[in-house]
């Protein structure tokens, strides 16, 4: 292979680690070739600078030999012991997860968050997805970190607030509850924002508003309140970095929605807000099943169900749905159906309860559209047809991106049992609403109505097309 066929450095963005790392240090084939031509000099190893051979390792799947390894490691600060601990291209920081080797302590959850944010900075268009060996180390982290949280518990220790833990002198705080009240308040207004405009609309809000409660955070400010003052700001930050993940997939930057998720994780820990990280595992879960990785969404699903354990019946409900939904993505049936009825049994155990505030949008109708989507996706568009129906009927008007979504997903089960006219219907409805939410997953739901459509009577494709765009 020469450079002829290779593709133009302006082509669609490669998700491997390897373009990570080009993009956030500005480098070119070419450049990187040069850098690790240098390197390796340097190492006594002669090597030729071919920007092919780095077109090769990124988009062939090709392993670079061990003296270019060895070479890149050195440009990038990257310790020896680390490329012989983990296979190409694991070791290159650009895994998508979490930073390795922090404490699950809340100021390792700031050093994650801090680098959450730099690289976003850094690099807008965001991150290269986590392989599967990346989420599973994650799952053993935070189960190693909860099970250590109880021991500590039991032996009475506790952790010191950060002013105190860096050894500095508690000043009058800036933040008292009437500050906290605010900051709370701005996440669950986001949430609203989010549930009208989707995700798009959000993401670079929500990305300051993480900025500044990571600066109160690092600046030690226990106030008046101390720990609990601490804790409220972890949690905000921990909800703010769920919404991100959130925005995040909405918008198709399934890597940046990793990174939020996991660090959000560290930062529900430190807050000690179990229930919140089972929304963090939740959101995960639908990360994976939309970016087509169920196995990664089944993993993530049971730590939800994990971390569930003792919550408030809806918590345990918000679990279980996401279990049914992984189930479903992978193809199992029967898993699938005894989680949705899991879900439901622990929502009629709920009562009137409504259970943490975060959880406003999980009723009967966004439980029935959950199974209802897996059920599609299982193949049984006859069944999950009356659930998104219903859904639809009893969904609040306000929530506008997923009426869209629910309704063309509704208008594929209608087109997949046989009611075309039906179909039609939903999907005008699904395409008038999206207009006002723009949204990655809409677009992907209505192309896949579209070629639905086309499939049962390609004669009409032409009309189809033009009554749902």
């Amino acid at each position: 292979m020469d450079g002829t066929d290779v593709a133009p450095e302006g082509s669609a963005a490669s998700t491997h680690p390897l373009a990570y790392v080009r993009r956030r240090h500005g480098w070119s084939y070419q450049d990187l070739a040069r850098v690790i031509a240098e390197h390796a000099r340097a190492l006594g190893v002669p090597m030729a600078a071919r920007r092919e051979k780095v077109w090769r390792w990124e988009h062939w799947g090709v392993v670079p030999e061990a003296d270019s390894q060895r070479a890149l490691a050195r440009a990038l600060g990257i310790p020896a012991r680390e490329v012989d601990a983990r296979p190409w291209p694991r070791w290159l920081p650009a895994h998508g997860g979490m930073p390795d080797g922090l404490p699950w302590t809340a100021e390792g959850s700031l050093t994650a968050l801090s680098s959450v944010l730099d690289d976003a900075a850094a690099d807008p268009r965001g991150f290269p997805i986590a392989d599967e060996h990346a989420l599973l180390d994650a799952i053993a982290d935070w189960d190693a970190a909860g099970a250590e949280d109880a021991t500590h518990r039991g032996a009475g220790r506790r952790e010191q607030p950060a002013s105190v833990r860096d050894g500095g002198r508690a000043e009058p705080s800036v933040i008292d509850g009437t500050a906290l009240d605010w900051l709370e308040a701005g996440v669950t207004g986001l949430r609203q924002l989010d549930d009208r405009l989707g995700g798009a609309a959000v993401r670079h809000r929500v990305e300051a508003d993480l900025r500044l409660v990571s600066g109160l955070l690092r600046r030690g400010l226990p106030g008046h309140g101390g720990r609990g003052t601490e804790r409220r700001l972890l949690r905000v930050a921990a909800d703010l970095a769920q919404l991100g993940g959130w925005a995040a997939t909405d918008s198709g930057r399934h890597g940046a929605a990793q990174r939020h998720y996991l660090t959000g994780l560290r930062l529900a820990h430190s807050a000690g807000d179990r229930p919140l990280a089972v929304a963090l595992w939740g959101g995960l879960v639908l990360q994976s099943v939309i970016a087509d990785r169920p196995r990664d969404a089944v993993a993530a699903a049971e730590a939800a169900v994990r971390a569930a354990g003792g919550a408030h019946p809806l918590v345990r409900a918000l679990a279980a749905s996401r279990l049914a939904r992984a189930h479903a993505a992978a193809g199992a049936e029967g898993a699938c159906r005894r989680a949705a009825a899991e879900a439901e049994r622990q929502s009629a155990a709920a009562d009137a309860d409504p259970g943490p505030s975060w959880l406003y949008w999980l009723d009967a109708a966004e439980l029935d559209a959950q199974r209802g989507l897996g059920l599609l996706a299982l193949g049984r568009a006859a069944e999950a047809m009356p659930l998104l129906d219903g859904a639809l009927e009893r969904q609040e008007p306000s929530f506008v991106r997923d009426r869209s979504l629910y309704a063309a997903r509704a208008a594929e089960a209608h087109a997949r049992s046989g009611d075309r006219d039906g179909a039609l219907a939903l999907g005008r409805e699904a395409a008038r609403l999206s207009r006002h939410c723009g949204s990655p997953r809409l677009a992907a739901a209505l192309d896949s109505l579209k070629a639905c459509l086309d499939q049962a009577a390609p004669q009409d494709a032409r009309r189809d097309r033009t009554v749902i765009t």
